[in-house]
């Protein structure tokens, strides 16, 4: 182990000196006044600390089912909309450098698979890391890395000196433009994204043990249902007779309640489950709950259909598209606005997720459109000013109150 970290602390030296030397963004103030007391010798050179993206955490996706599962339903949402790439209030063409970048984020990753590594890393780590390359044709790509294994170097004027990546072989250090970091707020690490994992692992350890716990004792109990007391002492000839004649004359479903005689039997004496044991099953409900909480996905779509009907699933799904996903993704657009499109050149681009295909919102949709054309109708609204809240361009009539 310590030969390991003395591998990793000499990549990360060497890395920080590279950094050191990169001088992207001119050193003309601190980034604020705050930032020189905040930011101790060691992290200034080692990096951002690793404690807010364990490696661990990525292992809750491939062993906890409702980890899992909650995080499968927010990328499979997410990487179904198409962000638009948006000039003056309008898409712009296909062929448009942004879109096609957005679109074809390498050779090698789809549309679909850049917002589910996206989310993915988000929803276990609390960052995301797109580093920006260009490809043999010097064409830009996207590609996300593993969050677990980068490291942030702070720096005393500039905030971000740059990054490391620290793979099982080597580092690989990048420069504070070459790297798009997107992460939740973290109100004890300014250099850390906060991973909703941290405060939800104890419950999830505690249905973790509560699955183990059922399993072992599937596997390993040897705890009868029930205990026959006798008044006198059996051998064990006894005993084997009188498994035999109870197992011959009882045991199959041609026997099932069939009345049963020992004369030599005192007392029968079932053997239920301990309020330890109900406290493990329990246990599994209230893990559930808390992904629930912290993943902003309904219990229902999680397939805990216990007080499900279908007007509440209906709703639930309302719910996971207006109170979850829309707010994810107005995140993504700004953050996305505010560094990815800055870092490619393109500030008068705005990002926006397509969401009129979504069939939960359509209802919310309808009022809308009823809503404006309602407006409409009695002046309070332009045809233009509808026309902009549907994405579509001016006409030259429509300043004007429309004639009737």
């Amino acid at each position: 182990m310590n030969n390991g970290r003395s591998g990793n602390d000499s990549l990360l030296r060497t890395a920080s000196r590279w950094l050191s030397g990169r001088r992207i963004l001119p050193r003309v103030r601190k980034a604020n006044r705050a930032a020189a007391v905040d930011i101790n010798a060691s992290r200034d050179a080692w990096g951002a600390s690793p404690q807010w993206a364990k490696p661990a955490y990525g292992g809750y996706y491939a062993t906890s089912v409702a980890i899992y599962a909650a995080i499968r339903l927010r990328t499979e949402a997410l990487s179904r909309q198409r962000l638009l790439a948006l000039q003056d209030d309008l898409p712009v063409p296909d062929h448009h450098p942004v879109q096609v970048l957005l679109d074809r984020a390498n050779r090698w990753t789809t549309r679909g698979q850049l917002w589910t590594a996206i989310e993915t890393n988000l929803c276990l780590w609390g960052s995301a890391f797109l580093a920006l390359e260009p490809d043999d044709e010097g064409r830009m790509e996207i590609w996300v890395l593993r969050s677990d294994r980068m490291k942030v170097i702070p720096d005393r004027e500039r905030h971000i000196r740059g990054y490391v990546y620290v793979g099982a072989n080597g580092a690989v250090p990048y420069t504070a433009d070459e790297i798009v970091w997107l992460r939740y707020y973290n109100p004890l690490d300014d250099f850390s994204g906060l991973s909703p994992i941290a405060p939800l692992r104890l419950s999830i350890d505690m249905g973790m043990d509560a699955l183990k716990f059922n399993r072992s004792f599937y596997q390993n109990s040897a705890r009868p249902d029930l205990i026959l007391t006798t008044e006198t002492n059996l051998s064990d000839q006894e005993v084997t007779a009188f498994y035999q004649r109870w197992e011959s004359r009882y045991q199959g479903p041609a026997n099932a309640h069939r009345p049963a005689i020992a004369s030599f039997i005192k007392d029968v004496k079932p053997i239920g489950f301990s309020q330890r044991e109900m406290e493990f099953v329990q246990g599994l409900r209230w893990s559930l709950e808390d992904v629930s909480r912290i993943y902003g996905v309904p219990l229902p779509l999680l397939s805990d259909y216990q007080r499900a009907t279908f007007t509440n699933i209906k709703t639930a799904e309302q719910l996971f598209w207006r109170n979850t996903m829309i707010p994810e993704m107005r995140f993504l657009e700004e953050q996305l606005d505010h560094k990815l499109l800055h870092q490619l050149g393109y500030p008068q681009i705005r990002l926006r997720f397509e969401t009129s295909n979504i069939e939960a919102l359509r209802q919310d949709e309808d009022s809308l459109v009823n809503r404006q054309s309602m407006l409409l109708d009695r002046g309070v609204l332009t045809i233009n000013e509808v026309r902009r809240a549907q994405n579509l361009p001016d006409v030259p009539w429509g300043d004007g109150p429309m004639e009737r």
